[in-house]
C-alpha cells in the first residue's frame, strides 16, 4: 500500500463513522422515570404512587442465617387484590442481616399505599425454614403484628421477630406460599 492510500484509510473510517452517526440521528438514553413510564404503558398498568416499606427480620431473636441459595422472603399480601393464577404477591429478600426493603419502580421506593398482610417464606431443600408458621395469609391476617397499613409516610422501621425453635412444623394452609418463583 502506498503512502497516499495509507492516509486515506483512517480518514475514510472517521468520515464513514460520522456519516453513520448522522444517519442514525441523535440517540437519547431514557431517564429512569421515562423508562418506568414506558414500561407501564407497554404493560397496560397505571402509575401508582408508592410509600416506603422496610425493616428487619430476626428468627428466634437473631439475624437469620441466610445462604445465597436459600433467601428469606418478606411478602406483602394484599387481601383486597389477592394474586391470581401463577401471579405472585409483592415480595423482597432479606439481606444477611435480616434487613428488607420493598421496590416498585426503583430500589427502596416501597409499595403502593394500602393494607397488607406480611408473610414470610424461607424455602429450603427440606421445606420451609420457618416451618410453615408465617406463610399463610389466613393465619397471619389474624395477628395484629403482621397487618401493615402503609400511609403517606410509609414505614421504614418495621421489626419482625419470628419464633420457630419451640414450634413444631405444621402443614401449609390452602393459601400458604410454599413455592416462590423468581
Amino acid at each position: 500500500m502506498n503512502r497516499r492510500h495509507a492516509l486515506c484509510l483512517p480518514a475514510g473510517l472517521v468520515l464513514g463513522s460520522l456519516l453513520c452517526f448522522a444517519a442514525g440521528g441523535c440517540t437519547h438514553t431514557p431517564t429512569e422515570a421515562e423508562a418506568i413510564k414506558k414500561s407501564l404503558e407497554v404493560n397496560g398498568r397505571p402509575e401508582t404512587s408508592v410509600v416506603k416499606f422496610s425493616g428487619n427480620v430476626t428468627v428466634d431473636g437473631q439475624p437469620p442465617a441466610i445462604e445465597r441459595r436459600n433467601p428469606l422472603y418478606v411478602i406483602a399480601y394484599d387481601p383486597k387484590h389477592p394474586p391470581k393464577g401463577r401471579q405472585m404477591p409483592f415480595m423482597t429478600r432479606c439481606d444477611k442481616n435480616g434487613h428488607f426493603e420493598f421496590n416498585t419502580y426503583s430500589t427502596g421506593d416501597g409499595l403502593a399505599a394500602g393494607s397488607y398482610i406480611v408473610l414470610f417464606a424461607w424455602p429450603k431443600s427440606d421445606g420451609d425454614g420457618l416451618k410453615n408458621l408465617y406463610n399463610d395469609p389466613d393465619v397471619n391476617g389474624k395477628k395484629e403484628e403482621f397487618t401493615i397499613n402503609l400511609e403517606e409516610r410509609g414505614k421504614t422501621d418495621c421489626q419482625f421477630n419470628l419464633s420457630v425453635s419451640a414450634e413444631a412444623a405444621k402443614s401449609p394452609g390452602p393459601k400458604a406460599l410454599t413455592h416462590i418463583e423468581t
